[in-house]
């Protein structure tokens, strides 16, 4: 169990970094660089690889998010090596690594994707890439991957995505009462923002009903982060009046008219104010395991930008472009 010191240390380690990050306007400084030789300098301290710019880019993204998820073990392990929330946590990597195993079985890729996290105990048989059957199946948490992995490629991506916060949800319990002030808040947040987001895209541009869209959010034992989300779903499109006294109106876009809803824009600023508020919080309740928390998410951000500025060099884009990509990773 974390004590007050423990405590108190990381959140002035967590202060700290965060202080660098290359989030917000810092960010300027790599968008001024326009090579990506010289974005890994300013990034990491030392000499680009002698590499072709697309292996360049490869490298230069796969240490980005290694960093990232590295800085944020070595505050976790000062706590508790094997705390089942911040493993929980951490295991979003293996769910995005499973995504990208799905899509390499499906173009006959001959390697099995690796895991960001190589720490991290494997929750599958990798070795028996590409067999999903020899992979997944075995009582894993991944079992239902077996049977259904290909069939519906997006509808599995979302159930691993719900997967993903069921289970860190069912995770915070194991958290001692006085160590997750705040942590509930905000993952409850965090999920009613995702939940959101996903239901106004489908039914925005998929014109699916409230009652099938209801199946495809997040739900979470003894919280409703879903009815929000439906909310939005039953309101017009195309009349920005319906959309008066909706929970989370200040997020919508006003425009001239004929207005309409714009789900890319209020997922900007779903981004962006969760962001805000991660920042906020992780100074709220300093003796808890909040400030990790906001830690790990601020750390994801900050990775959306910099690889933001990283692919937008890479491919030349105008400066001004990618200003406005990095700040939709969450800044400002």
């Amino acid at each position: 169990m974390a004590d007050r010191f423990e405590l108190s240390y990381i959140y002035a380690r967590v202060c700290g970094a965060l202080s660098r990050s290359w989030a917000g306007e810092r960010s300027s400084e790599l968008l001024r660089l326009g090579r990506l030789s010289d974005i890994w300098r300013a990034l990491f301290g030392d000499a680009a690889p002698a590499l072709p710019e697309a292996a360049l880019l490869a490298a230069t993204e796969s240490r980005v998010i290694r960093e990232s998820l590295d800085d944020f073990k070595n505050l976790a392990y000062r706590l508790k090596k094997d705390e089942p929330f911040f493993i929980a946590l951490r295991r979003k990597a293996e769910f995005a690594r499973i995504k990208r195993v799905l899509l390499a079985v499906q173009g006959s890729e001959s390697s099995c994707p690796p895991c960001d996290d190589a720490d991290l105990p494997e929750g599958f048989d990798s070795k028996a890439y590409p067999r999903l059957e020899a992979m997944f199946r075995g009582g894993t948490r991944y079992t239902w991957i077996a049977e259904s992995g290909l069939v519906d490629l997006p509808a599995t991506e979302n159930r691993l995505d719900r997967q993903f916060y069921t289970e860190l949800w069912d995770a915070l319990s194991t958290v001692p009462s006085r160590l997750r002030d705040g942590l509930r808040k905000l993952l409850s947040l965090e999920i009613e923002l995702e939940n959101v987001v996903w239901a106004l895209r489908l039914s925005r541009y998929y014109s699916m009903r409230p009652e099938l869209i209801k199946n495809l959010l997040i739900e979470v034992k003894g919280a409703d982060l879903s009815s929000t989300a439906l909310a939005g779903c039953a309101r017009r499109h195309d009349r920005r009046a319906e959309w008066h006294g909706w929970k989370f109106e200040f997020l919508l876009a006003d425009g001239p008219d004929p207005w309409t809803l714009d789900v890319p824009a209020i997922e900007t600023a779903a981004r962006r104010y969760l962001y805000r508020r991660m920042r906020l919080a992780l100074h709220v309740n300093p003796f808890t395991y909040t400030p990790l928390y906001c830690f790990y998410r601020l750390k994801e951000f900050e990775a959306a930008v910099v690889l933001g500025v990283i692919e937008g060099t890479y491919l030349g884009a105008p400066a001004d472009e990618m200003a406005a990509f990095a700040l939709a990773g969450g800044v400002q």
